[in-house]
């Protein structure tokens, strides 16, 4: 017979280990939704993060334009693949969509002293 839970819901800190990992940009990304389970509902999201580098091209327009022909494709390389619940996918969204609002709010407030910056010079 299982033990009893607890009354209230514990909270534990996080430690986070390996952080030290060298910060690789990701330009490219997808996102499946997983296959139905048998009541015929996704169980899960894949997420996958990749980057790519655009191809060197040298010439003329003209060359250039026939060297983007010739490559069909560019090759991505996979960075990290990850598959998350649907609450976790929200909470993702949730962080993403504050640190957006934060990032926009500062770059604001620096584009704006900027912009008084250059104001007072003239």
């Amino acid at each position: 017979m299982p033990e009893e839970q607890p009354d209230k819901a514990l909270t534990l800190g996080l430690t986070w280990r390996n952080g030290d990992q060298p910060a690789r940009p990701a330009n490219q990304f997808i996102v499946t939704v997983g296959l139905p389970t048998s009541q015929g509902r996704p169980d899960e999201i894949y997420l996958a993060f990749g980057q790519v580098e655009p191809p060197m091209l040298t010439g003329s327009p003209a060359q250039m334009e026939e060297q983007l022909r010739t490559l069909g494709s560019l090759p991505v390389e996979t960075l990290g693949r990850y598959v998350v619940s649907r609450d976790r996918l929200q909470e993702l969204i949730d962080v993403l969509q504050r640190t957006a609002e934060l990032y926009d709010s500062a770059r604001g407030a620096v584009d704006d002293a900027s912009d008084n910056a250059g104001n007072r010079n003239n």
